[in-house]
């Protein structure tokens, strides 16, 4: 990787971060399903959405019922195989190890902020590229069993992000109720179902309760309207140097260095959209960052490497926004 050097435009924020056959035609024909096969191929490798003639497998975060999973759907138009695993660690794996196409991971929340351990999973593993983003609203409900009521809830499940984006209505409306993180808000849900009396309830989707057999005893419990989740959708192979709506690289440095390398971001024309660290883990003071921009690509990327010596850089890719 290259190593690059430069000076201030965001020190605030510096110090800050340091504290996704037509009906009607013939067969196909052994030849031509060999080609088919063989667009599939480099469609995958080159991160391009799927088509009807190459569904995608795509591992999430489940069970089924996830926001994750609704993030697969909106990528991929419905279409193709959601494989659900029981984190995002393994998700991901499955991903490294060829058993899927793509992965698709929560990152951050509106209100939750970033999911360090899944940003985690996008810069620990170098053979992982980003090929697409969903930016999905959020709406967080209080599902429970048909019969129970608001006062029958004595536990509460949910994912952690899910219990922070409902903290508030959980203090006002339910201030003596257990609440317990799990793996993710569908499984709140499947654990609140399994209950054997009506005392346990779940943060999760609409959709979950129809997964499980629950009823919406609250909706919207997010401490916000605005409450969005962006997601990443994964896959293996050379990064998009293509321009799209958006680009993603990983910069480890120094935290006094970060603010010249933002100015210098800048000075390229490009738009920070988020900056997210992670220590190194050698020395305080120390971070890798994962810093997503729109508008440009690879060469604008390039160019901000050769004015900053001081960051080991990695593009993670250009990519479609849905």
């Amino acid at each position: 990787m290259p190593r690059q050097t430069a000076k201030p435009f965001a020190l605030m924020l510096a110090v800050a971060l340091a504290c996704t056959g037509c009906a009607g035609a013939p067969p196909a024909t052994q030849s031509s399903q060999a080609d088919a096969e063989a667009a599939a191929a480099a469609d995958t490798q080159a991160g391009a959405a799927p088509t009807s003639s190459a569904q995608p497998h795509v591992s999430y975060l489940g069970p089924e019922g996830t926001y994750t999973q609704e993030a697969c759907s909106v990528f991929f138009g419905g279409e193709g195989a959601y494989l659900p695993h029981a984190d995002v660690m393994a998700s991901v794996q499955a991903l490294v190890d060829g058993e899927v196409d793509y992965a698709v991971i929560p990152q951050e929340n509106a209100i939750g902020g970033p999911i360090a351990e899944y940003l985690d999973e996008v810069i620990g593993r170098e053979e992982v590229r980003v090929v697409g983003e969903v930016e999905l609203p959020i709406s967080q409900n209080l599902l429970a069993k048909p019969d129970a009521t608001l006062d029958d809830i004595k536990v509460v499940y949910s994912h952690k992000q899910g219990i922070a984006q409902g903290k508030a209505w959980l203090e006002e409306h339910l201030p003596n109720a257990q609440v317990q993180e799990v793996s993710s808000t569908a499984e709140g849900a499947r654990m609140a179902a399994e209950a054997t009396d009506s005392s346990c309830a779940a943060i999760g989707s609409a959709a979950a309760a129809d997964v499980y057999g629950l009823k919406v005893v609250a909706d919207n419990i997010q401490q916000s309207d605005t409450n969005k989740t962006r997601f990443y959708v994964l896959a293996l192979g050379q990064p998009d140097h293509e321009a799209s709506d958006r680009m993603a690289f990983v910069a480890s440095g120094d935290v006094g260095d970060l603010a010249e390398l933002l100015t210098s971001v800048e000075a390229h024309g490009l738009e920070v959209v988020a900056v997210h660290d992670r220590p190194r883990k050698t020395v305080l003071g120390s971070y890798t960052y994962l810093i997503e921009c729109a508008g440009g690509g690879y060469e604008a990327f390039d160019a901000v490497t050769q004015e900053n010596a001081t960051f080991d850089f990695r593009y993670l890719g250009s990519f479609p926004v849905r």
